[in-house]
């Protein structure tokens, strides 16, 4: 069978899928790949030849759309805001997808994570083909995980989700239907998820059911919950990012030797990195790291992820150190402080004792199968969510992003979470955890049997 993937955002949003597109090319599958363009470099490295398509994530969360108008006091500008980013690049995929399934000859199913699936149900719809999509949390209604802090019980939290839905397609519903126009479909007035259930698509929950009790028995086979996905060993040595068997991260295996011997030379750090969320002010971040690690006795490794920390750098590893791995300007004491770039989370994780991070779901999802208390320093989307699930797990707190670095804020946030109490807990729910090549078999089953 073919099964044409098409991914767009962040690499969060998109590397969990590529184990997926792995293993069912192991299984036989033929597998072709359109990822977000900025993401090709990644998913080529995998092997999985892919196709520029949408648009520049990268570009799109550093832009002042999202930077700035979205976390606007104007409420006009930004409800405005919230509706060009829920549709930013839908144009892009629609032509994009449609031109990937010309070249390849068709396909039998469209796989797609939450993004855009708008534009790919309607591309799925207008080809004949099955549609099946990856989701990295709750995203429809339901009684079990609220969306919102403090909603408890089933019949309120179903509510809030309910309005949820309804004030997403107030804000796509025009969108969306200029999209089917553009391909000859009809309008609706009937929202996605409807639409998706009453056509059978399949939903896969790729995240774990221990943090989710009950979503199992309340959305049954067509949304089944398989656990976090991630690639496997050999995949990510071929990503050759610092601490995996390959070492890279710019500087080849010397960087993540060096990486290795910075862990090996003091207790395990805090990890703190934020992935491809714009940190507003990364000197202030090093600072309240800096600060905390001071306070709490700590050292702190720091992953800038699409950041850039040039002219505050605490180590070698980050690209732009100098050639003989001094940094090029003043930072924190790199003993108490190490600055990197990206590092492989599966490698890095399991040798650190709590993560400051963003709540995505890739990030949560290694530090929860590393055994780490976090600390969630949230911006938008699901990653609240992410926290109060940790929080009500009692592995985790969860802060604003914008407040962490406030004088004693993330110090004192960490303190939570420094304790044994919570260190044994948070080693408890990571060996209850479906393991990662369970998850993506789970998801590949999902995948085949949807279609």
């Amino acid at each position: 069978m073919r099964h044409v993937f098409a991914l767009v955002g962040s690499r969060g949003d998109v590397q969990p899928a590529l184990a997926v597109a792995l293993e069912l090319r192991r299984r036989g599958h033929e597998v072709v790949t359109g990822v977000a363009p900025n993401l090709v470099p990644l998913a080529g490295r995998l092997g999985l030849d892919p196709v520029p398509l949408g648009i520049d994530s990268a570009a799109l969360l550093g832009s002042d759309l999202v930077r700035r108008d979205m976390r606007s006091a104007h409420p006009v500008r930004r409800v405005r805001a919230l509706r060009a980013v829920a549709s930013a690049g839908w144009d892009e995929l629609r032509t994009g997808l449609t031109a990937l399934l010309d070249d390849v000859g068709g396909a039998d199913t469209v796989v797609t994570g939450l993004l855009g699936q708008e534009v790919a149900a309607a591309v799925a719809e207008r080809r004949g083909l099955r549609m099946a999509a990856l989701h990295y949390c709750p995203v429809r209604a339901n009684g079990v995980v609220s969306p919102v802090s403090g909603v408890r019980g089933p019949r309120t939290t179903r509510a809030v989700w309910t309005l949820g839905e309804r004030v997403r397609w107030g804000l796509t519903r025009r969108a969306e239907n200029e999209q089917r126009a553009a391909l000859g479909l009809g309008g609706t007035r009937v929202h996605l998820p409807t639409r998706l259930r009453d056509a059978g698509a399949v939903e896969v929950q790729a995240y774990d059911p221990a943090l989710a009790p009950g979503l199992v028995d309340e959305w049954g086979p067509r949304r089944p919950l398989t656990g976090f996905l991630a690639l496997d060993d050999a995949a990510r040595a071929r990503l050759g990012e610092a601490g995996s068997a390959s070492g890279a991260d710019g500087g080849g295996a010397g960087a993540s030797a060096s990486l290795d011997t910075w862990l090996d030379d003091g207790e395990p750090p805090v990890y703190v990195g934020f992935g491809s969320m714009p940190v507003a002010d990364p000197r202030a971040l090093l600072a309240a790291v800096e600060a905390a690690c001071a306070e709490l006795g700590v050292r702190a490794l720091v992953s800038a992820g699409w950041n850039d920390f040039s002219g505050s750098d605490g180590g070698a590893d980050r690209p732009g150190a100098g050639p003989d791995g001094a940094a090029r300007a003043a930072g924190p004491d790199p003993e108490r402080v190490r600055v990197v770039g990206a590092v492989d989370h599966a490698a890095v994780l399991p040798r650190c004792r709590a993560a400051v991070h963003h709540g995505g779901a890739g990030t949560t999802a290694a530090a929860l199968r590393a055994g780490l208390p976090a600390v969630v320093g949230w911006y938008s989307a699901d990653q609240p969510m992410w926290g109060d699930l940790l929080r009500g797990t009692g592995v985790g707190v969860a802060r604003r992003a914008s407040t962490l670095t406030q004088p004693g804020v993330l110090a004192g946030a960490l303190a939570e979470v420094l304790d044994e109490a919570t260190a044994a807990r948070a080693a408890t729910l990571g060996a209850r955890l479906v393991p990662p090549d369970r998850a993506v078999a789970a998801a590949a089953d999902a995948v085949e049997d949807g279609a």
